[in-house]
C-alpha cells in the first residue's frame, strides 16, 4: 500500500506532467471506443434497410442483355435494363448466393410501381409482415395493390380505395417497408400483373433481382463474383447505398481500429518520454532511495506503478468520454437511414478493451524509464545534490 500511496504523491507532486500523460490515453481510449462504434453503427444502419426485406445485394443490369426489347425502366434512381426472369437461375448459381428474387420496377413521374411474386416471403421488395392494415397479395390476385403507408397517407388513400397508375387498381393493404429510397416503392402489384400493365412487351422480365448471400461476412466478395460471372451487371450492397445516401465513404471497422492502435501507441510512446523526464529530475530522490536501501527492483516497481496509475486514470476517463462521444455519434448517425442507436448499442467488451489497453499502455510505457532509473548508482544520483 506505501508503494501506492507514494506513488500517488508524486503524481499530484507533477501535476501538469501527469495531465498531458493521462490526456494521451485518455484520446486514445477515447478514439478507440467512438471510432470503432461509429463503424459498427454505420454499418448497421446501412445494412438495416436491406435486411429488412431480406437482402444482401441489389443486381440491375446497366446494358441491355434482353433483345427483344429496346430501352429500359427507370426503376427508381436506377436505368435498369429488363432481363428474362431465366437469368435469376445464373444468378443463384453464382457462388455465395444463397437466393435470388426478381421484380419489375417502373417509375411514372414521382411514382414508382413494383411489380413482385407475393410467394417469396424471405426476400422481396416487400414482405408480409410489413402490412400495418389489410392483407398482403395473394398469387392469384389482379389488379390489387399494396400501397406504401406514407402514399397512402398524402393521397387520403384507405382499403378499399381505387388508385390509378396506367390502369385501375383496388388497395387491398398498407404497408410500411423498411428499405431504403434506393428500393422502395409507393405501389405493389404481382409480378404477372405489373409485366400486363406497363408498356412494351414484358412477358418474362424483370429488371431488379434482388440477392441474400449465404454468408454474411461476404458480401462484397460474393458481389464481385456477380458483376466477374454476369457481363453488364451491377451491384449495389449496403455500403454503396450508404454511399449514394449520404455522399460519403464510410469508415470501416478494420481502418477503425487501426486507427485508434496508432492513437494508442504514440500516447504510449508520449508517456514514455514523459516518464524520462520524471526519471531526469528524480535523480537526487532516487539516489537517497537507494543509498537508505531500495533495491533496483524496488525502484523498477514504483516507478512502473506511477505510470500504471496514469494509464488506469486515463482508461477510466477515457472510457466515459469515449461512451459520451459513442452515444452522441450513434444517436445522430445515420440520416435517412436511421438513427444508429435503433440497431446496435455500445460494447461493453469495447469499453473493457479500452481501459485494458490504457492501463497495458501505462504499465509498458513505465518500463524503460524504470530499467534507466534502476541502474543508477547511489554515487552518481547523490552528485546532483
Amino acid at each position: 500500500m506505501g508503494s501506492y500511496l507514494y506513488a500517488l504523491r508524486e503524481i499530484r507532486r507533477r501535476k501538469y506532467r501527469t495531465a498531458g500523460n493521462i490526456a494521451g490515453f485518455v484520446m486514445a481510449v477515447a478514439a478507440l471506443i467512438t471510432l470503432v462504434t461509429a463503424a459498427r453503427g454505420w454499418e448497421a444502419c446501412t445494412a438495416a434497410p436491406m435486411k429488412a426485406i431480406g437482402t444482401d445485394i441489389i443486381l440491375i443490369y446497366s446494358a441491355p442483355i434482353a433483345p427483344s426489347r429496346e430501352g429500359c425502366f427507370i426503376a427508381n434512381h436506377l436505368f435498369a435494363y429488363p432481363f428474362n426472369q431465366t437469368e435469376i437461375a445464373k444468378i443463384a448459381d453464382v457462388s455465395g448466393v444463397e437466393r435470388a428474387v426478381p421484380i419489375l420496377m417502373h417509375r411514372r413521374s414521382a411514382v414508382v410501381f413494383t411489380g413482385i411474386d407475393p410467394s417469396e416471403t424471405e426476400t422481396n421488395a416487400v414482405l408480409p409482415n410489413a402490412v400495418v392494415e389489410g392483407r398482403y397479395l395473394g398469387p392469384d390476385d389482379g389488379h390489387v395493390v399494396l400501397i406504401d403507408r406514407e402514399n397512402a397517407q398524402l393521397n387520403n388513400l384507405t382499403v378499399g380505395s381505387t388508385i390509378e397508375y396506367i390502369k385501375s387498381f383496388e388497395v387491398v393493404g398498407i404497408v410500411d417497408v423498411g428499405a431504403t429510397d434506393l428500393i422502395k416503392s409507393h405501389i405493389y402489384v404481382n409480378l404477372p400483373v405489373a409485366r400486363e400493365v406497363l408498356p412494351g412487351s414484358n412477358e418474362g422480365l424483370a429488371n431488379v433481382a434482388l440477392i441474400r448471400v449465404s454468408d454474411p461476412r461476404k458480401v462484397d466478395v460474393t458481389a464481385e463474383a456477380l458483376t466477374n460471372d454476369l457481363p453488364g451487371a451491377t451491384t449495389i450492397t449496403s455500403s454503396d447505398m450508404a454511399t449514394i445516401a449520404s455522399g460519403v465513404i464510410n469508415m470501416g471497422e478494420a481502418t477503425a481500429w487501426n486507427i485508434s492502435i496508432v492513437l494508442s501507441v504514440v500516447a504510449i510512446l508520449f508517456t514514455i518520454k514523459s516518464q524520462l523526464g520524471v526519471v531526469a529530475e528524480r535523480k537526487r530522490e532516487i539516489g537517497i532511495l537507494k543509498a537508505i536501501g531500495w533495491s533496483n527492483s524496488d525502484v523498477v516497481k514504483q516507478i512502473v506503478i506511477e505510470s500504471a496509475l496514469k494509464g488506469v486514470i486515463g482508461g477510466v476517463l477515457g472510457c466515459v468520454f469515449g461512451y459520451g462521444f459513442a452515444w452522441y455519434v450513434l444517436y445522430t448517425m445515420g440520416g435517412e437511414l436511421g438513427g444508429a442507436l435503433s440497431f446496435i448499442a455500445i460494447d461493453p467488451i469495447l469499453l473493457t478493451i479500452g481501459f485494458g489497453i490504457s492501463v497495458i499502455g501505462g504499465i509498458t510505457a513505465g518500463l524503460y524509464p524504470s530499467w534507466k532509473a534502476a541502474r543508477l548508482t547511489p554515487a552518481e544520483a547523490l552528485r546532483t545534490i
